[in-house]
């Protein structure tokens, strides 16, 4: 039996995109600080765990199921469990992709505040509901969808502080590129079928420029006060 993360995101060997996303994170979020302690939520197979601990962060990993043996993971529904980690004992929470896949947000975000230190910071990426809608439910684990807004309301909500929520384009050479914002603009008015070189291979034969252009993310993040 396939398992969820070998359908929807098969290997690609060539892929580099989670190792600059890490690099970007860390750059954005800690200016390169050492000894920051993190845990990855839906860490599936360990990919961004393997970045951030190659960027020297102390890593731990928490999933529904434990798909990899390379680090420590904790097996846990995180929409309906405590997290199984002690009060204030991470600096850094992320994850991506997991929380449309939670019913009960509010019990995800209460624990991870728990279990941020004082000043520590969650960052969460997500589909855009506003750009993603026609295909969002392709996926048919989703439970949840978000706007900005609605991402945002619910960090405030549930304690954080210097919450901020921006749409994220899955591509590179944008980030810190302001002038070359208007790119994925013009890219998300090509119509959809042109997303894929192929249409038997639709989750790993795709024109990037073109489908993250339309595929837009949401990247909220918030501190736990002092």
């Amino acid at each position: 039996m396939d398992s969820y993360t070998k359908v929807i995101y098969p290997e690609d060997g060539a892929n580099r995109y989670p190792a600059k996303l890490c690099c970007y994170l860390w750059d954005r979020f800690f200016n390169k600080k050492s000894s920051i302690k993190m845990l990855d939520i839906g860490c599936g197979k360990g990919t961004h765990l393997r970045e951030f601990s190659k960027l020297g962060m102390d890593c731990s990993g928490v999933d529904i199921r434990d798909e990899q043996t390379e680090f420590v993971v904790k097996v846990c529904n995180v929409g309906v469990d405590v997290l199984p980690y002690n009060d204030n004992s991470f600096d850094f929470v992320f994850s991506k992709s997991s929380i449309q896949h939670i019913q009960d947000t509010d019990n995800l975000l209460k624990n991870v505040y728990r279990i941020l230190k004082p000043g520590g910071v969650l960052v969460v990426l997500t589909p855009d509901w506003e750009s993603q809608y026609k295909f969002f439910w392709d996926d048919y684990t989703h439970v949840k969808a978000f706007t900005r807004k609605s991402l945002r309301d619910a960090f405030k909500i549930n304690g954080f502080f210097e919450v901020g929520c921006d749409y994220f384009y899955q591509l590179p050479f944008l980030w810190g590129r302001d002038y070359l914002s208007f790119l994925p603009k013009v890219f998300s008015f090509f119509p959809d079928f042109l997303k894929w070189k192929t249409s038997e291979h639709r989750n790993t034969q795709d024109r990037k420029l073109i489908r993250f252009s339309k595929e837009r993310m949401l990247l909220a993040y918030g501190k736990k006060g002092y």
